[in-house]
Protein backbone atom coordinates (compact mmCIF):
# COMPACT_ATOMS: atom_id res chain seq x y z
CA UNK A 1 0.00 0.00 0.00
CA UNK A 2 1.63 3.57 -1.10
CA UNK A 3 1.61 6.15 0.99
CA UNK A 4 -1.01 7.93 -0.65
CA UNK A 5 -3.14 4.89 -0.67
CA UNK A 6 -2.86 4.97 3.20
CA UNK A 7 -3.43 8.75 3.57
CA UNK A 8 -7.16 7.71 1.70
CA UNK A 9 -7.98 5.13 4.63
CA UNK A 10 -9.04 5.77 7.69
CA UNK A 11 -8.24 5.25 10.94
CA UNK A 12 -9.86 3.75 13.92
CA UNK A 13 -7.89 5.09 17.16
CA UNK A 14 -10.29 3.61 19.56
CA UNK A 15 -9.88 -0.18 18.21
CA UNK A 16 -7.79 -2.31 19.79
CA UNK A 17 -8.91 -5.88 19.56
CA UNK A 18 -6.33 -6.81 22.88
CA UNK A 19 -8.21 -4.12 24.70
CA UNK A 20 -10.39 -5.30 27.85
CA UNK A 21 -13.81 -3.78 25.97
CA UNK A 22 -13.25 -5.50 23.15
CA UNK A 23 -12.48 -9.27 24.80
CA UNK A 24 -15.66 -8.78 27.27
CA UNK A 25 -18.08 -7.84 24.32
CA UNK A 26 -16.20 -7.88 20.84
CA UNK A 27 -19.49 -7.85 18.53
CA UNK A 28 -20.91 -4.85 20.62
CA UNK A 29 -17.62 -2.99 19.47
CA UNK A 30 -18.19 -4.07 16.18
CA UNK A 31 -21.24 -3.09 16.08
CA UNK A 32 -19.87 0.16 16.97
CA UNK A 33 -17.69 1.14 14.12
CA UNK A 34 -18.50 3.46 11.31
CA UNK A 35 -20.77 1.24 9.09
CA UNK A 36 -19.04 3.56 6.07
CA UNK A 37 -15.35 2.24 6.85
CA UNK A 38 -15.39 -1.39 6.84
CA UNK A 39 -11.19 -1.05 6.27
CA UNK A 40 -9.60 0.77 8.48
CA UNK A 41 -6.35 0.95 10.05
CA UNK A 42 -5.93 -0.22 13.56
CA UNK A 43 -2.63 2.08 15.22
CA UNK A 44 -3.19 -0.26 18.21
CA UNK A 45 -1.94 -3.20 16.65
CA UNK A 46 -0.31 -1.39 13.32
CA UNK A 47 -2.55 -3.35 10.85
CA UNK A 48 -5.46 -2.94 8.75
CA UNK A 49 -8.55 -4.36 9.70
CA UNK A 50 -11.37 -5.68 6.66
CA UNK A 51 -14.44 -6.30 8.93
CA UNK A 52 -17.44 -7.12 6.22
CA UNK A 53 -17.54 -11.34 5.24
CA UNK A 54 -17.22 -10.40 1.10
CA UNK A 55 -13.93 -8.66 2.08
CA UNK A 56 -12.43 -11.20 3.75
CA UNK A 57 -13.54 -13.89 1.81
CA UNK A 58 -12.03 -11.75 -1.82
CA UNK A 59 -8.83 -10.88 0.47
CA UNK A 60 -7.95 -15.06 0.99
CA UNK A 61 -9.11 -15.91 -2.76
CA UNK A 62 -6.30 -12.98 -4.07
CA UNK A 63 -2.97 -14.50 -2.87
CA UNK A 64 -1.22 -12.65 -5.68
CA UNK A 65 -2.72 -9.01 -4.15
CA UNK A 66 -2.24 -9.99 0.10
CA UNK A 67 0.24 -12.08 1.03
CA UNK A 68 -0.08 -14.75 4.13
CA UNK A 69 3.13 -14.33 5.29
CA UNK A 70 1.82 -12.17 8.12
CA UNK A 71 0.00 -14.81 9.94
CA UNK A 72 2.03 -15.98 12.02
CA UNK A 73 3.84 -13.19 13.62
CA UNK A 74 3.06 -11.76 17.06
CA UNK A 75 1.28 -8.89 17.17
CA UNK A 76 3.50 -7.51 19.76
CA UNK A 77 6.86 -6.93 19.28
CA UNK A 78 9.01 -9.54 20.63
CA UNK A 79 11.81 -8.67 22.97
CA UNK A 80 15.61 -10.04 21.75
CA UNK A 81 15.44 -13.21 24.43
CA UNK A 82 12.52 -14.11 23.34
CA UNK A 83 13.40 -13.74 19.55
CA UNK A 84 16.36 -16.24 20.53
CA UNK A 85 14.94 -18.51 22.11
CA UNK A 86 12.63 -18.75 19.50
CA UNK A 87 14.75 -19.34 16.56
CA UNK A 88 17.41 -21.67 18.73
CA UNK A 89 14.74 -23.75 19.32
CA UNK A 90 13.84 -24.18 15.52
CA UNK A 91 10.56 -21.87 15.49
CA UNK A 92 10.04 -19.54 12.54
CA UNK A 93 6.86 -17.79 10.83
CA UNK A 94 7.75 -20.34 7.31
CA UNK A 95 7.37 -22.93 6.69
CA UNK A 96 4.09 -22.90 7.77
CA UNK A 97 1.07 -23.55 5.30
CA UNK A 98 -0.86 -20.28 7.26
CA UNK A 99 1.97 -18.23 6.00
CA UNK A 100 3.03 -19.12 2.69
CA UNK A 101 2.01 -18.07 -0.57
CA UNK A 102 1.35 -20.14 -3.63
CA UNK A 103 3.35 -22.26 -5.04
CA UNK A 104 4.94 -22.79 -1.35
CA UNK A 105 1.85 -23.23 0.51
CA UNK A 106 0.54 -25.66 -2.31
CA UNK A 107 3.46 -27.81 -2.03
CA UNK A 108 2.97 -28.43 1.52
CA UNK A 109 -1.20 -28.59 1.30
CA UNK A 110 -1.27 -31.04 -1.65
CA UNK A 111 0.28 -34.09 1.13
CA UNK A 112 -1.71 -32.40 3.81
CA UNK A 113 -5.02 -33.35 1.70
CA UNK A 114 -3.68 -36.43 0.76
CA UNK A 115 -3.24 -37.43 3.97
CA UNK A 116 -6.60 -36.02 5.43
CA UNK A 117 -8.41 -38.90 3.41
CA UNK A 118 -12.53 -38.83 3.72
CA UNK A 119 -11.86 -42.28 4.98
CA UNK A 120 -9.77 -41.26 8.05
CA UNK A 121 -12.43 -38.26 7.94
CA UNK A 122 -15.53 -40.66 7.96
CA UNK A 123 -13.47 -42.88 10.75
CA UNK A 124 -13.55 -39.63 13.42
CA UNK A 125 -17.38 -39.51 13.43
CA UNK A 126 -17.65 -42.47 15.97
CA UNK A 127 -15.20 -40.64 18.26
CA UNK A 128 -16.75 -37.33 17.60
CA UNK A 129 -20.35 -38.32 18.97
CA UNK A 130 -19.10 -40.10 21.53
CA UNK A 131 -16.78 -37.87 23.06
CA UNK A 132 -19.65 -35.40 22.97
CA UNK A 133 -22.15 -37.34 24.59
CA UNK A 134 -19.57 -37.96 27.24
CA UNK A 135 -18.90 -34.51 27.75
CA UNK A 136 -22.56 -33.41 27.57
CA UNK A 137 -23.56 -36.42 29.83
CA UNK A 138 -20.98 -35.50 32.78
CA UNK A 139 -23.41 -31.80 32.69
CA UNK A 140 -25.41 -31.26 35.74
CA UNK A 141 -28.17 -29.99 34.35
CA UNK A 142 -29.58 -28.46 37.51
CA UNK A 143 -26.29 -26.37 37.93
CA UNK A 144 -24.65 -23.49 36.24
CA UNK A 145 -21.50 -24.50 34.10
CA UNK A 146 -18.21 -23.10 32.27
CA UNK A 147 -18.88 -23.21 28.77
CA UNK A 148 -15.45 -23.65 28.10
CA UNK A 149 -14.17 -25.96 30.25
CA UNK A 150 -16.57 -28.69 29.60
CA UNK A 151 -17.00 -28.38 26.15
CA UNK A 152 -16.21 -26.27 23.70
CA UNK A 153 -12.27 -26.87 24.82
CA UNK A 154 -11.76 -30.59 25.30
CA UNK A 155 -13.85 -31.85 22.35
CA UNK A 156 -11.89 -30.00 19.37
CA UNK A 157 -8.92 -30.78 21.09
CA UNK A 158 -9.65 -34.36 22.22
CA UNK A 159 -10.74 -34.91 18.58
CA UNK A 160 -7.70 -33.50 16.99
CA UNK A 161 -4.78 -34.78 19.55
CA UNK A 162 -6.55 -38.41 18.69
CA UNK A 163 -6.57 -38.10 15.47
CA UNK A 164 -2.48 -36.43 14.70
CA UNK A 165 -1.98 -39.16 16.83
CA UNK A 166 -0.46 -37.69 19.93
CA UNK A 167 -0.54 -39.95 23.03
CA UNK A 168 -3.61 -39.28 25.49
CA UNK A 169 -0.92 -38.88 28.40
CA UNK A 170 0.38 -35.76 26.61
CA UNK A 171 -2.80 -34.14 26.05
CA UNK A 172 -2.77 -32.34 28.98
CA UNK A 173 0.83 -31.00 28.00
CA UNK A 174 -0.23 -29.82 24.50
CA UNK A 175 -3.36 -28.33 25.88
CA UNK A 176 -0.88 -26.10 28.11
CA UNK A 177 1.61 -25.29 25.31
CA UNK A 178 -1.09 -24.07 23.22
CA UNK A 179 -1.75 -21.78 25.14
CA UNK A 180 1.80 -20.23 25.52
CA UNK A 181 1.27 -20.24 22.16
CA UNK A 182 -1.74 -18.13 22.09
CA UNK A 183 -0.67 -15.38 24.52
CA UNK A 184 2.67 -14.79 22.50
CA UNK A 185 1.27 -14.20 19.15
CA UNK A 186 -2.35 -12.81 20.02
CA UNK A 187 -1.57 -10.70 23.29
CA UNK A 188 0.78 -7.97 24.96
CA UNK A 189 2.63 -10.25 27.45
CA UNK A 190 5.44 -8.36 29.06
CA UNK A 191 9.36 -8.98 28.31
CA UNK A 192 9.45 -11.98 31.16
CA UNK A 193 6.32 -13.57 30.14
CA UNK A 194 7.52 -13.54 26.33
CA UNK A 195 10.63 -15.16 27.47
CA UNK A 196 8.40 -17.63 29.36
CA UNK A 197 6.08 -17.80 26.53
CA UNK A 198 8.88 -18.67 24.32
CA UNK A 199 10.69 -21.58 25.99
CA UNK A 200 7.77 -23.60 25.81
CA UNK A 201 7.01 -23.04 22.29
CA UNK A 202 10.83 -23.91 21.54
CA UNK A 203 9.62 -27.11 23.72
CA UNK A 204 6.52 -28.22 21.98
CA UNK A 205 8.69 -27.89 18.09
CA UNK A 206 10.82 -30.02 19.77
CA UNK A 207 8.09 -32.37 21.23
CA UNK A 208 6.59 -32.61 17.38
CA UNK A 209 9.74 -33.32 15.84
CA UNK A 210 10.59 -36.22 18.19
CA UNK A 211 6.75 -37.16 18.06
CA UNK A 212 7.98 -37.72 14.05
CA UNK A 213 11.33 -39.49 14.14
CA UNK A 214 9.37 -41.60 16.68
CA UNK A 215 6.69 -42.28 14.26
CA UNK A 216 8.82 -42.87 11.67
CA UNK A 217 9.70 -46.46 13.23
CA UNK A 218 6.51 -47.26 14.92
CA UNK A 219 3.44 -46.37 11.69
CA UNK A 220 -0.11 -46.35 13.42
CA UNK A 221 -3.64 -45.14 11.71
CA UNK A 222 -3.02 -42.00 12.26
CA UNK A 223 -2.50 -38.42 10.18
CA UNK A 224 0.97 -38.39 11.33
CA UNK A 225 1.83 -41.95 10.12
CA UNK A 226 0.16 -40.87 6.87
CA UNK A 227 2.20 -37.80 6.24
CA UNK A 228 4.97 -40.09 6.65
CA UNK A 229 4.18 -42.66 4.18
CA UNK A 230 3.71 -39.72 1.72
CA UNK A 231 7.24 -38.50 2.69
CA UNK A 232 8.86 -42.02 1.90
CA UNK A 233 7.82 -41.83 -1.76
CA UNK A 234 9.71 -38.56 -1.85
CA UNK A 235 11.72 -37.69 1.12
CA UNK A 236 13.06 -34.17 -0.18
CA UNK A 237 9.39 -33.56 -1.22
CA UNK A 238 8.17 -33.33 2.49
CA UNK A 239 10.97 -33.72 5.34
CA UNK A 240 10.52 -34.57 8.77
CA UNK A 241 10.69 -30.58 9.62
CA UNK A 242 7.81 -29.92 7.20
CA UNK A 243 5.72 -32.51 8.74
CA UNK A 244 6.58 -31.78 12.10
CA UNK A 245 5.96 -28.15 11.28
CA UNK A 246 2.20 -28.83 9.50
CA UNK A 247 1.75 -31.36 12.89
CA UNK A 248 2.46 -27.77 15.19
CA UNK A 249 -0.34 -25.56 12.95
CA UNK A 250 -2.68 -28.42 13.22
CA UNK A 251 -2.32 -29.54 16.92
CA UNK A 252 -3.04 -25.62 17.23
CA UNK A 253 -5.53 -24.82 14.74
CA UNK A 254 -7.45 -27.71 14.81
CA UNK A 255 -9.09 -27.02 18.39
CA UNK A 256 -8.10 -23.60 19.29
CA UNK A 257 -10.20 -22.06 16.45
CA UNK A 258 -13.01 -24.82 16.93
CA UNK A 259 -13.16 -23.68 20.40
CA UNK A 260 -13.47 -20.12 20.24
CA UNK A 261 -16.19 -20.85 17.04
CA UNK A 262 -18.27 -22.89 19.22
CA UNK A 263 -18.11 -20.70 21.98
CA UNK A 264 -18.68 -17.90 20.53
CA UNK A 265 -21.57 -19.48 18.25
CA UNK A 266 -23.60 -20.87 21.99
CA UNK A 267 -22.75 -17.31 23.53
CA UNK A 268 -24.84 -15.48 20.45
CA UNK A 269 -27.61 -17.67 21.02
CA UNK A 270 -27.49 -17.51 24.91
CA UNK A 271 -27.95 -13.45 24.36
CA UNK A 272 -31.34 -14.10 22.87
CA UNK A 273 -33.63 -16.97 24.13
CA UNK A 274 -35.52 -16.85 21.00
CA UNK A 275 -32.65 -17.57 19.04
CA UNK A 276 -31.70 -20.54 21.45
CA UNK A 277 -35.53 -21.87 21.17
CA UNK A 278 -35.46 -21.49 17.80
CA UNK A 279 -32.10 -24.17 17.20
CA UNK A 280 -34.09 -26.40 19.86
CA UNK A 281 -37.27 -26.44 18.03
CA UNK A 282 -35.61 -27.14 14.66
CA UNK A 283 -31.87 -28.53 14.79
CA UNK A 284 -31.89 -28.64 10.81
CA UNK A 285 -31.52 -24.66 11.15
CA UNK A 286 -27.43 -25.79 12.27
CA UNK A 287 -26.78 -27.37 8.66
CA UNK A 288 -24.87 -30.71 9.48
CA UNK A 289 -26.08 -30.62 13.22
CA UNK A 290 -25.80 -34.25 15.37
CA UNK A 291 -29.48 -33.94 16.29
CA UNK A 292 -29.46 -36.68 18.10
CA UNK A 293 -26.83 -35.49 20.72
CA UNK A 294 -29.47 -32.32 21.54
CA UNK A 295 -31.13 -33.03 25.12
CA UNK A 296 -33.41 -30.42 25.65
CA UNK A 297 -36.35 -30.36 28.81
CA UNK A 298 -38.82 -27.72 28.23
CA UNK A 299 -39.23 -27.50 32.13
CA UNK A 300 -35.73 -26.26 32.76
CA UNK A 301 -34.88 -22.79 30.31
CA UNK A 302 -31.28 -24.45 29.02
CA UNK A 303 -29.98 -20.96 28.36
CA UNK A 304 -30.09 -20.05 31.96
CA UNK A 305 -27.72 -22.87 32.85
CA UNK A 306 -24.69 -22.09 30.87
CA UNK A 307 -22.20 -19.86 32.12
CA UNK A 308 -18.75 -18.88 30.11
CA UNK A 309 -15.85 -17.29 31.10
CA UNK A 310 -15.23 -13.92 29.68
Amino acid sequence: MTMDEHATCPAVGHFDPLSPVFLADPFAVLNSLPSDAPVFYAPSIDYYVVTRYADIEAVFLDPETYSAAPAQLPLAELVPEARQILLGGGHKPQPSMVSLDPPAHTRLRSPTVRAFTPRRVTQMEPTIRRTVDQLLHAVDPSAPFDLVSTLTFPLPATIIFSFVGIPESDWPQLKEWCGHRASLAWGRPTAGEQVHHAKNMATYRNYLRELVAAKANARRDDFASALLAIHDEDPAALTHEEISSILYSLTFAGHETTNYLIGNVVRRLLEDPARWNAVVADPKLIPGAVLETLRYDPSVPAWRRVTKKG
